[in-house]
């Protein structure tokens, strides 16, 4: 719901978005008209949308509310009767001041037609015998009919495409900017063999996929979305202080969202953004950790003294000090500077444990897990309608007691559709809720990412159920419920701090096999348990070598909401370059859209990820803040689909009449009335599924159903 109402706060962009969509689909029937024009085929209606007429033109009649076409044919009717002086005054007024052809604007502007002398797509069987009628004229003729809507598109794109490369888009760059942990990134093997080390790493600068060369990172990831996804691909990065160019291979994975992806992505800039709307929360975020003052515009200049230009780098020095403080400077735009020192924080283990519709990634220390909280239940989101807060921790979540991050998200897709009862812990008091679960198995809440205390400010952390999963650090038989209150003899209020005396443990008394635990049991009367936890040698070396991060504000995680994309400017250096970037681009997009219906029929790409009408104006109107130059280049890209699909051998499409005028061509006849009608309806029912298909997943993305 909240997205639609987003949707309804942009209705001016999404009227220009309807504007430019209107306008790509009158430049291909513009193209079918001027051909016909050109055949000498009589053209009855130019339309532009579908439906009854708003407004109509008709040259001798002028403008108008509705159509022209009922007072038109009154006319040829008397043309054709036998009323002397009444015949001759139409006649006269047909032979040159009534035009034959009306332009009219529909009701619904999604589409639109030019409607020919002896040709009606609705009814195949449909011919006329003048000769100024589409059926009359010789084959190639209308063969040059039937494909110019497509080379309109394609022209117009073309010409869109010059535009905006003589402008210069801005773009993301081809660089990474962080590799997904397990992903087939972070495993890419260099070849030749021994060459460099496993793994792409951020920073690198992605210079070819599979022999083409990525000018931005949008190229890169279509290159893997459209991959074949049964082989490698194979891609060749600029990595800083290695001479020359290296080469990886890796195999993408289909992740949930149904496309096939590398597990990276694109880098950011230390610029802290300055879109309308982020000031307050961003600024609150910096002084939270100790950088008041700086604000949107605001670069990070410096870390530990070295100047850094992309945001990974601070999360480099962070893991390079093993939890050391680094010191970081940041510069305004008018000069003034605020240097701090920031105390990182561990990134604590976590694994993936398989849930019903996918994995969940859950934290995992030696098996103890942290009990699943509300990370955040927004104002007006499901989960904040329904009754759940930000920092409320489940005690019950249908049939877990405690549960852990994987058991709660199993327990609410397991009722999707339906209800799943609740009792959350806030403030000390037990909340009971029934929340209402989403057909795709959300409730609408960020699941939180560490332990929560219970509400109730009492020291150490409440733990959930424990993991049991393959590559699990270690497992436990810890009650859900209990509290941890130390490790090791050291008091502990969060599974870092925990994670924090491990990791010291780990590399300062070497192989350790156990270490002892403190919990306060869930159980009345219990009191203080003391429990050896296993520390298997593959755990030891996992948290000798524990990752570390900048907090919240200046994590990578966050660098969408915080920090500005790192971005390169396509720009051509003239005239003639800027009609060869042109001229490529279009048959990239052709190319790549054809790629697109080849990986649905293998299955490397789900079609669900397909945008139809209502995603298309959605998209489109997200693009409106970019400026101009990002509306021109949409709108070249949607000419270039509309080309694409238009030329499908599908009945009803120009692809489809396309082929029955070869099949006219080669045996000298028409295709049976009978074989078109039933190709006819077959192509409709096609087309309309699709586009119910299509339109409902539209929905079901901006509603969040």
């Amino acid at each position: 719901m909240d997205a639609l109402l987003s949707l309804l706060d942009r209705l001016g962009e999404i009227g220009l978005i309807v504007f430019g969509f209107g306008l790509v689909i009158f430049l291909h029937e513009l193209g079918h008209f001027v051909a016909a024009r050109w055949a000498g085929v009589r053209v009855q209606a130019f339309a532009v949308g579908f439906g009854p007429a708003v407004l109509s033109w008709r040259r001798g009649m002028g403008l108008r509310r509705g159509s022209s076409a009922e007072q038109y044919q009154a006319l040829v009717y008397t043309a054709q009767g036998e009323r002397g002086e009444a015949r001759e005054r139409a006649r006269s007024a047909l032979s040159g001041q009534v035009s034959p052809t009306e332009y009219r604007l529909n009701w619904l502007p999604l589409g639109g037609y030019v409607k020919m002398l002896g040709q009606d797509d609705a009814d195949p069987s449909h011919r006329s015998e003048e000769p100024d009628s589409y059926n009359s004229v010789a084959i190639w003729k209308r063969m040059v009919i039937i494909s110019a809507g497509v080379v309109a598109n394609l022209v117009s794109a073309a010409a869109l495409f010059v535009l905006v490369f003589t402008l210069g888009l801005e773009t993301p760059a081809a660089v990474v900017g962080g590799v997904a942990a397990g992903s087939p990134a972070a495993g890419a093997e260099a070849f030749p063999e021994g060459s460099a080390a496993s793994g792409l790493l951020a920073g690198d600068r992605i210079v070819g996929v599979n022999g083409s060369v990525p000018r931005s990172f949008d190229d890169a990831r279509m290159a893997v979305l459209t991959a074949d996804g049964s082989r490698p691909i194979e891609m060749e990065i600029e990595r800083s202080g290695v001479e020359g160019a290296l080469l990886y291979r890796l195999t993408p994975e289909r992740s949930e969202a149904g496309v096939l992806e590398a597990g990276i992505v694109p880098a950011f800039s230390t610029v802290l953004t300055d879109r309308v709307g982020v000031e307050p929360s961003l600024v609150a975020a910096f002084e939270e950790i100790g950088l008041g003052g700086v604000g949107p515009g605001w670069r990070l200049a410096t870390v530990d003294g070295d100047e850094v230009s992309l945001l990974h780098e601070v999360s480099s020095a962070a893991s390079a000090g093993r939890g050391a403080a680094v010191r970081v400077g940041f510069v305004s735009g008018d000069g003034s500077r605020i240097e701090r020192m920031i105390e990182p924080v561990p990134v604590v283990p976590t694994v993936l444990v398989p849930v019903r519709g996918g994995d969940a990634a859950v934290v995992s220390l030696l098996g103890l897990s942290p009990v699943m909280t509300v990370g955040l239940a927004a104002e007006g989101s499901g989960g904040y309608e329904q009754g759940l807060r930000t920092g409320d921790v489940f005690a019950r979540l249908g049939g877990y007691e405690y549960p852990n991050a994987a058991q709660g998200i199993g327990a609410v897709r397991a009722s999707a559709g339906s209800v799943v009862e609740a009792v959350v812990l806030r403030g000390g008091e037990r909340v009971a809720l029934s929340l209402e679960v989403k057909r795709d198995g959300t409730v609408g809440f960020l699941v939180g990412d560490g332990g929560g205390d219970g509400g109730d400010g009492v020291e150490g952390v409440l733990l959930g159920g424990p993991v049991v999963a393959a590559g699990a650090s270690g497992r436990t038989s810890v009650r859900p419920g209990s509290r941890l209150i130390s490790v090791g003899g050291e008091g502990v209020s969060s599974l870092r701090d925990a994670a924090v005396i491990l990791q010291r443990l780990a590399l300062e008394g070497g192989a350790f096999g156990e270490v002892e635990v403190e919990l306060a049991s869930p159980i009345e009367g219990v009191g203080i348990e003391r429990v050896m936890l296993a520390v298997p040698e593959e755990a030891r070396v996992e948290l000798a070598g524990m990752a570390w991060s900048m907090p919240a504000a200046l994590s990578l995680r966050n660098a969408p909401a915080v920090f500005e994309m790192e971005t390169t400017v396509l720009r051509s250096t003239g005239p003639v370059d800027a009609v060869a970037l042109g001229l490529g681009e279009t048959k990239r997009i052709m190319v790549m859209t054809y790629l697109t219906f080849a990986r649905l029929a293998q299955g490397t790409i789900a079609p669900r990820v397909l945008n139809g009408p209502v995603g298309i104006v959605h998209a489109g109107s997200t693009l409106v803040d970019r400026g101009v130059v990002w509306l021109l280049f949409f709108f070249a890209l949607v000419s270039v689909n509309l080309a694409v699909i238009n030329f499908l051998p599908i009945p009803i499409t120009d692809g489809g009449h396309m082929v029955f005028l070869l099949w006219e061509q080669v045996t000298g006849k028409p295709v049976s009335v009978v074989v078109q009608n039933v190709a006819t309806l077959a192509g409709l029912v096609v087309i309309v599924g699709v586009f119910l298909f299509v339109t409902y997943h539209d929905l079901s993305r901006l509603l969040g159903t």
